[in-house]
């Protein structure tokens, strides 16, 4: 005499469905730990939008983040564009005054003949 097997399937439904059991035949209620493996899936074709004042907000932050680049950019600009005024004025004044690269300009205004610092060799 051959054995029959028993095959028990589960049906995935939007509400739970009663456990039979298998002595009596009663309903025995779902003892599912997690009741969120029975909660309804809520599936939407439409994805999810921000709001216009979250959108609004988004737009002008990246608004700002691109000015305060742009400004940087511009300091940036400025600062190089500074220091080359500087070394071209002190080579003016070097010329105008005969002055080599030993000679000095002190922050008084002094010429100091031969008073450079020297770097050493190799340098």
């Amino acid at each position: 005499m051959a054995r029959e097997k028993k095959v028990y399937s589960t049906v995935i439904s939007e509400e739970p469905s009663p456990v039979i059991s298998e002595e009596k035949n009663a309903p025995v209620p779902n003892s599912n730990p997690n009741p969120l493996a029975n909660a309804p899936v809520v599936s939407s074709s439409l994805p999810e939008k921000l709001s216009e004042v979250d959108q609004l907000n988004l737009a002008l932050s990246r608004a700002k983040r691109q000015i305060a680049l742009a400004e940087a950019k511009t300091a940036l600009a400025n600062n190089e564009n500074a220091e080359l005024s500087y070394k071209y004025l002190v080579l003016q004044i070097y010329m105008k005054n005969g002055l080599t690269q030993n000679d000095a300009i002190s922050e008084a205004g002094d010429i100091v003949r031969n008073g450079a610092v020297q770097r050493p060799q190799g340098q």
